[in-house]
């Protein structure tokens, strides 16, 4: 099956289940209507309460790490059949981009899948991809926190999909490939799929606006 055939399978599943699709279509909504108008500021979407998490280094990670610094996050897992590395290589690209515009901004990509993301897979899984792990954090945790993270936090859809519904072994998740941008404050600004033709060098953009707002 083709990448967008099984992209095409898991969100008629969605649409099913129904899960998330409500928020997900009124993020989508505020962040095309903000980017079609001349607002000075990018919206706040919503504020994060707290985060109890652990990188690849076996390090705790909790909003105060970021605290002050922009930051993109995602949901990823590494044996993920489907699209977790392509959305892993173009987060290496946004990373690229954060470097080469001299900005400041963290990237985090949150494991789905914790009892086999061990820091130690994270930690190879970043060494494959040559993420510069100085501010790209690989996170994982308890499932009760990661579930919490991803889609009461971060407004993104995770399911963990019934054996049933598996196209393989390891097609366990069904899950966004959404990338949110989240401000020194610990506000979500900005919603991205990075999969999409110009969605990195707008994501980039609305960094500098971050940037341009924090002067």
């Amino acid at each position: 099956m083709s990448f967008a055939e099984q992209r095409a399978s898991a969100y008629r599943r969605l649409l099913v289940s129904g899960l998330g699709l409500l928020a997900l279509f009124a993020l989508y909504a505020v962040i095309l209507l903000t980017r079609s108008t001349s607002a000075p500021n990018l919206p706040v979407l919503k504020t994060l309460s707290s985060m109890d998490l652990i990188d690849q280094e076996g390090q705790s990670v909790d909003l105060q790490t970021f605290r002050g610094k922009p930051w993109f996050a995602n949901i990823i897992f590494t044996r993920c059949p489907g699209p977790c590395a392509r959305m892993t290589q173009t987060m290496r690209q946004l990373q690229e981009g954060i470097q080469a515009g001299s900005l400041d901004a963290s990237l985090v990509s949150l494991s789905t899948d914790p009892e086999f993301d061990t820091p130690e897979v994270l930690s190879q899984y970043a060494r494959k991809f040559k993420a510069d792990t100085a501010s790209w954090h690989f996170l994982t945790g308890s499932k009760e926190e990661i579930i919490r993270m991803a889609t009461e936090e971060w407004l993104l859809v995770l399911q963990e999909k019934d054996e049933t519904q598996r196209d393989s072994p390891n097609d366990i998740f069904l899950h966004s490939t959404l990338t949110v941008l989240i401000d020194g404050l610990g506000r979500i600004r900005g919603s991205y799929e990075l999969l999409e033709e110009g969605e990195v060098e707008a994501a980039l953009m609305d960094l500098r606006q971050l940037h341009d707002e924090a002067s």
